[in-house]
């Protein structure tokens, strides 16, 4: 009896605040939610890190049912496959501290400073909840930012309010979960506005390059994969900074805790290197940095998805209408085109140019579609537009910025060349 009211003790900070990170709806997904027994547990961490955190689970669940014998031993047997596991050490020791005698606090003979704590035990929380709170429902819903995938075959996506990033595949069209990954973010959180605030930025983003470990100091881990901060949006809003890397982890420990970058998103070494296989700079694989992810069943993501599509459709048909007015009216007139375009200008040459046409046909073919985290009513496409009239034509690739407007309408605040 003893040993589990030790136990209690000792991992009463996992389970607070846990009833309330996540209340999307209440579906059948909803109510699974934190009812996994340990086998479903246990598979969902392994098909997401290895066996990692399957291990440090089983050593949390150990303690909590006050079979702190076990817990040692299984904290023994994760130290001997991961031994930099700092996470592991401070359950080991409270483990044995509870064996001994009643335990006032968490990592009271771990010997680890309190800041080394306090990231520790964010960490654990964090992994915990993702068990109890959210495993059920990652694998029943699917993102609401990701509309559409487009020719994209893998898309990122960080919950970094939850601590997760998430990798998902294109599937015929369809979003479906490959791997999801613990993940650390800025040592400030996340909101990046001005360079050195230690914030990671919320936004829609894209690999650009790949750098190998050996090309970096030690902090980097095994490479880092940098992401294109600031975006045009970022720098219409003013923000600054640069540097924002997808990387690894020192060598001195498995796994940071969950905010402690200068503003880069940071995985383990061996997560890193399991989601190196699926993502490329070549193919400019779509970074999602949200704030929070809001989770949608996939049939009410088609129908908002065909909701967004129709808007950009009525652009379309406008546009080969030759109604001058009625193309223009989808178009933001205030800060037009991000502040870097002259609105009346744009107006009297779109009215002289469709003045000298007959016809005008425009096809799309969409490369992606994401709701943009953060901001609340905006989205963002890219496309191949084929422009064909009686006197030109072309192709090129683009890219539009929608955002509803105080009247309830959407508006195009950006287009141009993606």
């Amino acid at each position: 009896m003893m040993s589990k009211l030790n136990s209690v003790i000792l991992i009463g900070f996992l389970l607070l605040q846990t009833s309330n990170v996540v209340a999307q709806s209440n579906s059948e997904a909803d109510t699974k939610a934190g009812l996994l027994d340990a086998r479903e547990a246990e598979l969902h961490a392994s098909q997401a890190n290895g066996d990692y955190e399957s291990s440090v689970l089983r050593i949390i669940n150990s303690i909590q049912t006050g079979e702190l014998e076990q817990a040692v031993e299984k904290a023994d047997a994760h130290l001997e496959k991961f031994p930099n596991s700092q996470v592991a050490h401070l359950l080991r020791a409270d483990a044995l501290s509870a064996l001994t005698g009643p335990l006032d606090t968490v990592a009271a003979n771990a010997n680890l400073p309190e800041l080394s704590v306090d990231g520790l035990t964010h960490q654990i929380r964090n992994r915990w909840r993702h068990q109890t709170d959210h495993a059920a429902i990652v694998h029943g819903k699917v993102p609401a930012s990701l509309l559409d995938m487009g020719n994209h075959p893998y898309v990122i996506v960080a919950d970094m309010s939850q601590g997760r990033l998430y990798l998902y595949q294109n599937d015929s069209g369809k979003p479906r979960l490959l791997h999801d990954y613990y993940m650390s973010v800025g040592s400030a959180g996340y909101g990046k506005q001005v360079s050195g605030d230690n914030k990671t930025p919320v936004g829609v983003y894209a690999i650009t390059r790949y750098i190998e470990g050996s090309a970096l100091p030690d902090l980097y881990g095994k490479g880092a994969f940098p992401v294109n901060y600031p975006n045009r949006y970022d720098r219409y809003l003013k923000r600054t900074g640069y540097g924002i890397w997808l990387h690894g982890t020192p060598s001195n420990t498995y796994a940071r805790s969950p905010w402690s970058s200068e503003g880069c998103f940071v995985l383990s070494n061996d997560d890193l290197l399991d989601i190196a296989k699926f993502i490329s700079a070549e193919q400019r694989t779509p970074v999602v940095l949200a704030d929070s992810i809001e989770w949608l069943a996939l049939d009410k993501l088609e129908t908002r998805k065909r909701s967004l599509l129709d808007v950009i459709e009525q652009w379309q048909r406008d546009w080969e209408s030759l109604d001058t007015n009625a193309y223009i009216s989808h178009y933001q007139v205030d800060d037009f085109n991000l502040g870097k375009g002259d609105y009346a200008a744009w107006k009297k040459r779109k009215k002289v140019v469709n003045e000298a046409k007959t016809f005008v046909q425009i096809d799309l073919e969409i490369n992606s579609l994401f709701a943009y985290p953060g901001v609340g009513d905006m989205f963002v496409v890219k496309y191949k537009q084929r422009y064909l009239s009686d006197n030109y034509s072309s192709e090129s690739e683009k890219e539009q910025l929608w955002k509803l407007d105080k009247h309830g309408r959407w508006r195009i605040i950006y287009e141009g060349e993606a």
